[in-house]
C-alpha cells in the first residue's frame, strides 16, 4: 500500500494517537483522503456535497489545537454526513431535487456532538431519493457504485456513506437505518456499522416518533465505532425519547461462555450458497473465542414480515411525508420511481392493516423473547442473502431472483428489516470475507433489548482474529467498468 493509501486508510484511532504525539498532522490526512475522492469518486459517486476548503482551514485549526495542547476527542478526524442528516449551513436534500434548497438551521444533535468533539465535516453522502431503497440511486446524483466491484451496488440508503469509507475517503461516517439502511451498507461494503436501539442516540421531530428508524455511526474498526458510540449517545433537551448517556465499559465484557444462537435464514430468506459459508465460518470464529453456538429456528415468513412492515410504516409519519411530497409535486417524473412505487403500497393498504401489523410484530417479537429468554447472549444471522445487487437495479421494475426463487425486489435479500419493528434491539454489523464477485458479506451480531455492551463485545473480539479485508493488496479497486 502506497503512503498516501496508508493515510486515508489511517483508523481514527491510530491518527489521534499520532496527531497527539506530532508524528502526523490532520493536514496530511485530509489531503490524502481528497486525493483519494479525486480518484475515486468519478467511479462511485459516493458525495453528494464537497466541502473541501472549508475542511482544510479546519484542519489547520486542528493542526494548532495539538500543537497548544487543546485538542478534543476526535479532533481533525474526517467525518462524512449522510444526505438526510442536516448539517447546519449545509444542503440536506435527502436524494431528491425537491429539497435542493434547502439549508439546514442547525445541525442534527449527533453530528452537533461529532462536531464539538473535533471532527470535520469534509462531505456529504449519497442516499436514494427519500431513503427508501436498498440500492442508492437518485434523479438527482445518479448511480452511486460499490468501490469492491462497480457493477454491484453499496447498497442503501447510507450507500454513499458505506461506499466512501470502502474507498478510503473519510476516517468515519454517519448513517440512518428504517430497515437497514445502515446494516446493508456496513455489509455490502466491508465495514463496521451500529443500528442503535431506540432512543440511543438523541434524534429530531418528527422522527423522534418514529421508533423504527434510528441515526447511528459507521466506521472501518469496531475501536472508531465504539469512539462514535461513546461520543454520540445521551439525551438532548429536545428529544424526550433519547435515553440517559451510556459509554461502553472497559474492558468489554468477556466472550468465553457466551451462547449464541445462530439463525441461518431468519426462517424466510433465501441465502446464497457463498453467503452462507461466509457466515459459518465467521461462527467458528466465535467458537475459537470460548463461545458456544447453537443454531436456533424461527417459524417467520416474508409475507408476514412485509405485511407487518408496511403495514406499521404507511400508517404513520412516512405515510404523511409521502402524501406532503405528492403535494409539492410538480411533475411525477421529476421523483424516482420508488417513490410511485411507494406511495401506491402506501395507498393500497386495506382497513385494518395497522392492527394486523401490530399483532404481527407482537408474533415476531415472541420469536426473539423465546431466543433470549432460553439463555442466550445473542443471535447471528447473515445481514444481506446475497453479496450485493446490480448497483442499477430498479425496484419497481426489476425482479430479483435468489436460489432460483423470486424474491421481492426490495427487501427480499435483506436480513435487516424484521429489526426495525423490533426496535429495541441493538446490532453491529461485522464483516465475514468476500464472495466471488469481491464483494463483502457479512453478519449481524443482535442482542437483547439495550444489551449494546454485548454485541459490542463479541464484535471487538470477533475483528480481533477474523481476517482483515483492509490488507495487502485487498483494498477496493474499482474492477469491472461501470
Amino acid at each position: 500500500m502506497t503512503a498516501k493509501l496508508d493515510l486515508a486508510y489511517m483508523p481514527a484511532a491510530t491518527q489521534l494517537r499520532l496527531y497527539r504525539s506530532k508524528q502526523l498532522s490532520p493536514v496530511d490526512v485530509l489531503e490524502a483522503q481528497i486525493a483519494r475522492a479525486e480518484e475515486a469518486e468519478p467511479k462511485i459517486n459516493a458525495f453528494a456535497w464537497k466541502f473541501y476548503d472549508e475542511a482544510r482551514v479546519a484542519a489547520k485549526k486542528a493542526e494548532r489545537r495539538y500543537v497548544g495542547g487543546e485538542a478534543r476527542p476526535l479532533e481533525g478526524i474526517t467525518l462524512a454526513v449522510k444526505d438526510d442528516t442536516d448539517v447546519a449551513g449545509k444542503v440536506t436534500a435527502s436524494g431528491s431535487k425537491l429539497f435542493l434548497d434547502y439549508i439546514a438551521p442547525s445541525s442534527h444533535p449527533m453530528v452537533q456532538r461529532y462536531l464539538d468533539a473535533g471532527a470535520i465535516v469534509h462531505a456529504k453522502t449519497t442516499v436514494p431519493e427519500f431513503c427508501i431503497s436498498t440500492v442508492t440511486i437518485s434523479p438527482h446524483w445518479g448511480v452511486t457504485r460499490n468501490p469492491w466491484n462497480l457493477a454491484y451496488t453499496p447498497s442503501g440508503s447510507s450507500g454513499g456513506s458505506g461506499a466512501a469509507l470502502a474507498a478510503g475517503t473519510t476516517t468515519l461516517a454517519t448513517g440512518s437505518d428504517s430497515g437497514g439502511s445502515i446494516r446493508l451498507p456496513a455489509s455490502v461494503n466491508g465495514v463496521y456499522g451500529f443500528k442503535a436501539p431506540f432512543g440511543r442516540f438523541p434524534g429530531v421531530a418528527p422522527w423522534t416518533l418514529v421508533p423504527n428508524s434510528v441515526y447511528g455511526p459507521m466506521a472501518r474498526t469496531m475501536t472508531d465505532l465504539s469512539l462514535m458510540y461513546d461520543l454520540g449517545t445521551g439525551p438532548t433537551s429536545h428529544d424526550h425519547t433519547a435515553l440517559p448517556k451510556h459509554t461502553l465499559p472497559a474492558p468489554l465484557p468477556a466472550v468465553a461462555g457466551m451462547r449464541i444462537a445462530y439463525s441461518p435464514d431468519l426462517g424466510f430468506a433465501q441465502i446464497d450458497p457463498e453467503v452462507r459459508a461466509n457466515t459459518e465460518r465467521a461462527l467458528t470464529r466465535f467458537e475459537t473465542l470460548g463461545a458456544t453456538v447453537e443454531e436456533v429456528k424461527l417459524d417467520w415468513t416474508a409475507e408476514k414480515i412485509q405485511e407487518a412492515m408496511y403495514g406499521t410504516l404507511f400508517n404513520g409519519f412516512w405515510r404523511v411525508f409521502l402524501d406532503q411530497i405528492q403535494e409539492m409535486m410538480h411533475d411525477p417524473a421529476e421523483l424516482s420511481d420508488q417513490y410511485h412505487n411507494f406511495y401506491r403500497k402506501a395507498h393500497s393498504l386495506p382497513a385494518g392493516s395497522q392492527e394486523k401489523a401490530a399483532m404481527l410484530v407482537a408474533e415476531l417479537n415472541a420469536g426473539i423473547h423465546a431466543i433470549f429468554s432460553a439463555g442466550f447472549d445473542a443471535l447471528v444471522t447473515p445481514t444481506t442473502g446475497l453479496p450485493s445487487i446490480p448497483a442499477a437495479t430498479n425496484h419497481a421494475k426489476d425482479t430479483l431472483v435468489i436460489n432460483n426463487v423470486t424474491v421481492d425486489p426490495t427487501i427480499g435479500w435483506c436480513l435487516t428489516h424484521p429489526f426495525n419493528l423490533l426496535y429495541l434491539h441493538p446490532i453491529v454489523v461485522a464483516q465475514t470475507g468476500r464472495a466471488s464477485t469481491n464483494v463483502p458479506t457479512s453478519i449481524q451480531i443482535i442482542g437483547n433489548r439495550y444489551d449494546d455492551d454485548t454485541v459490542f463485545a463479541l464484535a471487538h473480539a470477533y475483528e480481533r482474529i477474523a481476517e482483515p479485508l483492509y490488507r495487502g493488496d485487498a483494498f477496493p479497486d474499482f474492477r469491472h467498468t461501470a
